[in-house]
């Protein structure tokens, strides 16, 4: 296969990561032709806070949450914290199930979502909730 081919099969199979749909079909050599295809990384839903400790006792302060995610779940999540709504977020941690105990950036409030991983893509966050 060419390494042009291989280039555009990446490129297309990227832009579905991102909400696109796309396809990639390239010739081999012999007999035959191959192709291949990406999901698109849905969005969690709400994460619900169970538990927060909101105070630099004992270890400092972190959320426990939990997410739904429709299947098939995706290779990973990444957690999210921001000092404002909407604000710029920062990774808190990473998950392979739809839940985590993450640390939380001071006594302040903070805003946690969640976005779906797939290597190096990363999914849209999912609305935040308020921790502390």
């Amino acid at each position: 296969m060419s390494t042009t081919r291989v280039v555009v099969a990446a490129a297309l199979l990227a832009t579905t990561a991102f909400g696109g749909q796309a396809e990639a079909a390239w010739l081999k050599s012999g007999s035959g032709t191959a192709a291949a295809a990406a999901l698109k990384l849905s969005i969690p839903d709400k994460p619900i806070l169970d538990s927060a400790k909101c105070n630099n006792s004992g270890g400092g302060p972190t959320a426990t949450l939990h997410w739904t995610y429709p299947t098939p779940l995706p290779p990973g999540f990444e957690l999210l914290t921001a000092t404002t709504a909407g604000g710029t977020a920062s990774t808190a941690g990473t998950a392979t199930t739809t839940s985590a105990t993450i640390p939380l950036p001071g006594n302040n409030r903070v805003y946690v979502s969640v976005r779906a991983t797939a290597g190096a893509w990363k999914g849209t966050r999912s609305p935040e909730v308020a921790a502390c």
